[in-house]
């Protein structure tokens, strides 16, 4: 079977849970043979390392670079009486467009696969021009989502948050009744559109790398504990971002109380300026921007935290914290869309005194995660679960 992804964002590295989630669905794509032609959209350019990787996966890559000139501005700001924000800006027109159905052609898919539904154009027009079936990957209910995130952000953010929502709900309901099939990050989200009357949507979790999960090293392999508490999660996101200074402005000063020479680190891609700021700003706080190796990062830490307030889906960095086998305190909002088998593993708190205190209790006692179930994790996130979905595409080609 041939696939054209057409991918909101470059999954390659995997720095943050979207890209995360795309990832490790090439990787299990490519694992069944499927060849595979990924269409996406970056706006910085990737090193020669990153390309390769990406080619080690897919036969056929077309990177669209997001432009800065006049004219596409002005295509843009017309593009906001139709479209959200974050849809306009991933559409392709004249020689580009040209260019991409030519390599399209060439490579003859047998469907198309819209992984995020932001890049929905592009997968629309390829979809009617060839007549292929249209499946989808709804990463979030999207509208819901980008109306939390509105209510955390701020300043110019909050302006580009309230033209992604423009339309959003229409849009998104569009593209997923156009789609011959469309597969849900969570359960609930998925019962969420069923009760809208869609019967077109499957659920397909997460995948997680197994081998993760697994102490693989000696004690004397492992990495310095430096910190006692870590976060790692993209920090550039308006929930993340809001996760954050809440984690540091309210939880971290009761728990210094406590424990005065606490040491934090904040890990994770693209940092906004507050959160730049907010670290240099607090003691015993340090930044670390777009670390390569995720597994560093946990091993340099004696508890894991998810502090985010608002979100959708499944939140993909709270899965990969497990692979640490460190005690992981989350908010409720952290582990939504997880199994209560999965809950298990996470310490939930939700005020900020409670937080703290969960914190505190931790460090204080030196408590150790429970132990994992192996075997659970790789029946409900495991790759083997593509085979179905490979099944239900196989039916419609």
């Amino acid at each position: 079977m041939k696939i054209t992804l057409v991918c909101h964002d470059i999954p390659f590295p995997p720095r943050h849970g979207g890209r995360v989630d795309m990832w490790r669905r090439i990787q299990a794509f490519a694992k069944y043979d499927i060849d595979l032609q990924l269409i996406c959209w970056t706006s910085e350019e990737p090193t020669s390392e990153h390309l390769q990787k990406i080619q080690e996966h897919v036969s056929n890559f077309y990177l669209i670079r997001y432009k800065r000139d006049l004219v596409t501005l002005v295509y843009r700001l017309l593009d906001l009486i139709h479209y959200p924000l974050e849809v306009g800006s991933r559409i392709v027109r004249g020689q580009e467009l040209s260019s991409l159905t030519n390599q399209v052609q060439e490579f003859h898919p047998d469907l198309i696969w819209l992984d995020g539904i932001h890049g929905g154009e592009i997968a629309k027009y390829l979809s009617q021009k060839f007549n292929l079936p249209l499946i989808t990957r709804s990463h979030n209910i999207e509208h819901l989502y980008l109306q939390r995130l509105k209510s955390s952000a701020t300043g110019l953010t909050k302006i580009k948050k309230i033209l992604s929502a423009n339309h959003l709900e229409t849009y998104e309901k569009d593209i997923l009744k156009r789609s011959a099939l469309f597969y849900d990050i969570s359960n609930d989200d998925l019962k969420f559109w069923q009760e809208q009357g869609f019967a077109n949507g499957r659920y397909l979790p997460p995948f997680i790398d197994i081998n993760n999960f697994y102490e693989t090293s000696s004690p004397a392999e492992k990495l310095e504990v430096k910190y006692d508490i870590v976060f790692l999660g993209n920090l550039f996101s308006s929930n993340n971002v809001a996760g954050v200074n809440w984690l540091i402005q309210q939880v971290i000063p009761k728990v210094r109380q406590k424990l005065p020479n606490l040491k934090v680190l904040i890990a994770g891609a693209n940092p906004v300026s507050s959160i730049q700021k907010l670290c240099a700003e607090t003691t015993g706080v340090d930044l670390y921007t777009n670390p390569e190796s995720t597994q560093q990062v946990y091993e340099s830490g004696r508890i894991l935290v998810n502090p985010v307030l608002a979100g959708s889906g499944v939140c993909i960095k709270s899965l990969e914290m497990l692979s640490a086998h460190k005690p992981i305190v989350s908010t409720p909002q952290g582990i939504h869309g997880l199994s209560p088998e999965i809950k298990k593993y996470f310490y939930i708190a939700e005020e900020a005194e409670s937080f703290a205190n969960q914190i505190i209790d931790l460090l204080i006692n030196n408590y150790q995660p429970p132990k994992i179930d192996i075997n659970l994790l790789n029946s409900q996130f495991g790759t083997s679960r593509i085979e179905s979905l490979l099944s239900d595409l196989q039916a419609l080609t």
